[in-house]
């Protein structure tokens, strides 16, 4: 026989709660009403699932081994009912977004937390990589809403934001032989660079690439850790590399007659592409965060 969702709830609520009395001021039910839900759960399960006490409820090992399975049950409901109603409301069920981890911070994630809280019965996907693979994900229609630093180079079928900017740093492994902060062009040829890799596909090796040997990644994060490891240098976002510097592990340097360069960040969505309510509470929140 199929067990009612009143009697696993009455069933949960009796052992979280510690008795059927406190279990009935939750549910809102009378006490009898909840001992009767569970007497006759008891009854077609043909066992026990509580030993009654004077004053207390105590569950039977058989009891013990179904609460979890009664509470997932009930969670599975839940679930059902969100869905129901998001499908009724007509909020989007799915939302991929193309991430480049280079940018990501934990105030991206308080984002992922917020659509979460927002659409409970959203489906979020995040796929990572380069500028230029997040923008091939958004080109194939793989994600809905791309986020990376800027290329400043976008097909007619995409549509962008500008995102935040945030201060740039030239930083070196504290095991080099660099004796000044401030050095010269010619001094900083000789020692190895790391770069991203985005930078020479689209052609910009020439501004970003002053190192007579240049190694090439696809991730800031990964290339602050290779400074922090290998006599080399980079410049890299002060806001990623600061703990690091404060702590001495990675060194901060500047070049000779060059102020601080700001980088930008970009969302993109293909033009044609409807924005629903999760593209567009992203794509919202993505835009208040604050320059760095």
């Amino acid at each position: 026989m199929a067990r009612t969702i009143e009697q696993l709830s009455a069933f949960v609520e009796s052992v979280e709660t510690g008795g059927f009395k406190a279990a009935s001021r939750q549910i809102g039910k009378h006490a009898v009403t909840i001992s009767g839900l569970v007497a006759k759960l008891e009854s077609e399960l043909g066992f026990e699932l509580f030993i009654r006490k004077p004053r207390s409820l105590e569950l039977t090992e058989e009891g013990k081994e179904l609460y979890s399975y009664a509470k997932s049950a009930l969670h599975e409901l839940e679930f059902f009912d969100a869905k129901a109603d998001s499908l009724l409301a007509g909020q989007p069920s799915r939302l991929t977004l193309a991430i480049d981890p280079s940018i990501s911070s934990p105030a991206l994630i308080g984002i992922y937390n917020r659509l979460s809280k927002t659409f409970p019965s959203l489906a979020i996907k995040i796929l990572t990589g380069d500028p230029l693979f997040v923008r091939s994900l958004v080109l194939s229609g793989q994600a809905d809403v791309g986020f990376s630093m800027a290329t400043r180079i976008a097909p007619q079928e995409i549509s962008t934001a500008d995102g935040f900017s945030f201060e740039v740093c030239l930083i070196a492994n504290p095991e080099l032989d660099i004796f000044s902060t401030q050095l010269q062009n010619t001094q900083l040829r000789r020692i190895p660079q790391v770069s991203l890799n985005f930078f020479k596909e689209i052609g910009l090796s020439a501004i970003h690439e002053l190192s007579h040997r240049v190694t090439h990644c696809s991730d800031m994060h990964e290339i602050i850790s290779i400074v922090e490891g290998c006599e080399c240098w980079a410049a890299a976002p002060k806001y990623l590399a600061k703990s690091k510097i404060q702590s001495g592990k990675l060194k901060e340097f500047t070049l000779e007659g060059q102020r601080p360069a700001d980088w930008h960040t970009e969302l993109s969505w293909r033009a044609e592409k409807p924005i629903n309510e999760a593209m567009q509470l992203f794509i919202e929140q993505v835009k208040l965060l604050p320059n760095c």
